[in-house]
This record gives C-alpha cells, sequence and structure tokens, in this order.
C-alpha cells in the first residue's frame, strides 16, 4: 500500500482543535452575513423560473459567438449549452422577463448569423410555482441524505458518532454555500448535485476514522479514550492526504479546463472536498471526545480509572536516594566504610533475661 507519510506521526489534533473551532466559525458567521446583506441566494433559472430554447445550426458555431451576439441585447449571462447528441444544437437559458422572448432570440440570432440558418427546436418557460416547487424539493433533499447519513453511523458506530458526523457534514454545506454566495455563484440544480456529492464524499473520510477509532478502542483497553482518538487520526492521515490530494488534482482539472458549464460544479466540489477533509480532522472527532469528556460512557470511565491508577502507582513510587560523592570519590579513591563494633556484653546480658523469664 502506499503512504503519503512513511512513519506514523504524533499530531495532537485535539489540541490544534481549540484553534481551528475559531476558523470553522468565522468562515460559517462570513457566509451567514452573505446571505443577509444580499437577501439569500443567487438562484438560477430553475428556482426562480426562466426561459428555455433549443436551436439548431446548419453549420458549426461556439457557444462564445453564440454569447457575444446575446450580450448584445442584455443576455450575456445567459447559460448556453451545447447538445453532445445532436450537431449544432444549443440550449440557452435565461430568466424570463417581459422584454425576453424567443422571438427576440432568434431574430438577434439570424441578424449575427445570416449565412449560418438556424430553426427553434423547443421552447419552455419554467413559471414561479414550478420553481418554487424545485426550491422544496432540494431542501428536503439535502435534509434527508443528512438524515439517512444519521441512521447509517448510529447504527454501524453509536449514537454519538452518527450525530457529531452530521454536524461535519452540516458545517461542509454551510461553508460551501457561504463561499458560493460570497462569489455570487449561481445556485442551480448542479449546486444541489455536488453538495449531495460533497456529503457522499465527507461522510466517507469519517467512516474511515470512526471505524479505526473502534479498532483501537479494542486494541488498547487501558488507554484513554482521547488518546486512542489522536492515534487514530495519525495512522489514518497518510490515506486521508492521498484521497484528498488525487481528488483535488482530478477537480482542479475540471475546473480549469472543463469550461463554464461545469464551472461552478467543479468549483463547489473543490471546496467541499477540503472543508470535508478538513472536517473530518477538525470538527468530528473533538465534537466526540468533548462528549465523551461530559458524557462519559461506561468504556469510558473504565479508562479513566486505569489512567488514574497508574498515575497513582507513578507518584507512590520511592525516587532513588542520590548522594554526593566525596572529594576522595571524585578523584577516583573510594574509601570503605568502617566497620561498626559490636556490643557483645550486652546482648548477652539480654538473652540470660529471656531465660530468666522464660523459666
Amino acid at each position: 500500500m502506499v503512504k503519503f507519510i512513511k512513519r506514523v506521526p504524533n499530531i495532537d489534533f485535539l489540541r490544534i482543535s481549540r484553534f481551528t473551532i475559531f476558523v470553522s466559525l468565522a468562515l460559517i458567521i462570513t457566509g451567514v452575513t452573505s446571505l443577509i446583506v444580499r437577501h439569500g441566494l443567487n438562484y438560477g433559472i430553475e428556482f426562480t423560473g426562466g426561459l428555455f430554447v433549443e436551436v439548431h445550426f446548419d453549420s458549426l458555431i461556439t457557444t462564445q459567438e453564440i454569447r457575444s451576439a446575446l450580450s448584445e441585447v442584455g443576455l450575456g449571462h445567459a447559460i448556453i449549452q451545447r447538445d453532445v447528441t445532436t450537431n449544432y444544437n444549443f440550449f440557452i437559458r435565461t430568466q424570463l422577463t417581459e422584454n425576453v422572448t424567443p422571438e427576440l432570440i432568434t431574430k438577434v440570432l439570424q441578424e449575427h448569423f445570416p449565412n449560418n440558418p438556424l430553426r427553434i427546436e423547443r421552447v419552455e418557460k419554467i413559471g414561479a410555482v414550478i420553481s418554487r416547487g424545485l426550491k422544496l424539493r432540494a431542501f428536503w433533499v439535502v435534509i434527508c441524505g443528512l438524515f439517512i447519513m444519521l441512521l447509517y453511523i448510529t447504527v454501524r458506530f453509536t449514537y454519538k458518532f452518527g450525530i457529531a458526523a452530521v454536524i461535519a457534514l452540516i458545517h461542509d454545506v454551510l461553508i460551501t454555500i457561504g463561499i458560493l454566495n460570497i462569489l455570487n455563484r449561481e445556485f442551480t440544480t448542479a449546486i444541489i448535485a455536488a453538495l449531495l456529492t460533497i456529503i457522499g464524499y465527507s461522510i466517507n473520510d469519517s467512516i474511515v476514522i470512526s471505524d479505526r477509532i473502534r479498532e483501537n478502542l479494542r486494541l488498547y483497553p487501558k488507554t484513554p479514550f482521547p488518546d486512542i482518538v489522536n492515534r487514530s487520526l495519525n495512522e489514518t492521515l497518510s490515506r486521508t492526504i492521498i484521497t484528498s490530494l488525487t481528488t483535488i488534482f482530478v477537480l482542479l482539472a475540471l475546473f480549469i479546463v472543463g469550461g463554464k458549464v461545469i464551472h461552478d460544479f467543479s468549483l463547489a466540489l473543490l471546496i467541499g472536498v477540503i472543508t470535508g477533509t478538513y472536517s473530518s480532522l477538525f470538527v468530528l472527532s473533538p465534537i466526540v471526545v468533548a462528549w465523551e469528556r461530559r458524557f462519559p460512557s461506561p468504556e469510558t470511565r473504565r479508562r479513566a480509572y486505569y489512567k488514574e491508577k497508574e498515575e497513582r502507582a507513578v507518584v507512590t513510587e520511592t525516587p532513588p536516594e542520590v548522594t554526593t560523592p566525596t572529594p576522595e570519590e571524585r578523584k577516583g579513591r573510594i574509601l570503605l566504610p568502617t566497620p561498626q563494633k559490636v556490643d557483645t556484653i550486652s546482648t548477652k546480658k539480654k538473652k540470660k533475661k529471656k531465660r530468666k523469664k522464660k523459666r
């Protein structure tokens, strides 16, 4: 097995988590503040309602040429996608207003590309009622995902690990949404898919660490629980770094060369993978340890008893007597102790008295 770190390190993650908690709080508060200042998320067409037009061209054309043509009438922000299953078919999505109509889009494209005939294949209008329904469904999809993860971790480990894992997932989702909102990215169905992917990725990391903690609890029955958690985090650190780096490299490639269509999707995944790795090290485990300290289980109490017993045994041990060397010993001349004289007369008198008493 390939290891990023050859030797198991000895990093005190629980001590570092006392400082990283302020980083998490700062990111979450900043994201929530941006939501308040901007009056909510920057919803896409699927959630606000909009116009969908499928256009077919007779010859080759690029999405950038179509965007530059639509930008003259204020539609440069429209989402333009190429249909890979059909030649020269493009999907145009834009917000639905009184001035934006399929006829306007057709007229603008015909004026800019007179030598490339086009025809409208499909037109769809997403109303406000449908968009509100999509918002509600997206919310419940994320909530159901978190609830299923809670049940799974609770059944496989304990309810403490399950609740801590869900808190870590909420932490990842909030930070991802906050950063996307700060960057003024559109909140679309692709972002919902990215959030669900982040939940799955982050829970996988949490399961690996939780499983190692459970395994070490069996191997070291007398070791205190915080030491077991630190040991487990250090043992899985190499695996965590390798998995996260390989995923980040792929997402960076998608983000750089993937094009505008999946730009926001890959960005959301990048943020989520980084926060998911961070939360599995500095959010999940500290929550479980703090919970065990506040409401210790019988297993944790037994381990604390063994630790206290060992500390008492170390304290009661008498340290060896240290004597200062004499000048002769320093020079290398060790003097033998003078023999003490034994008072033989007094010992004989004591023996005679004992014999008289016995008689």
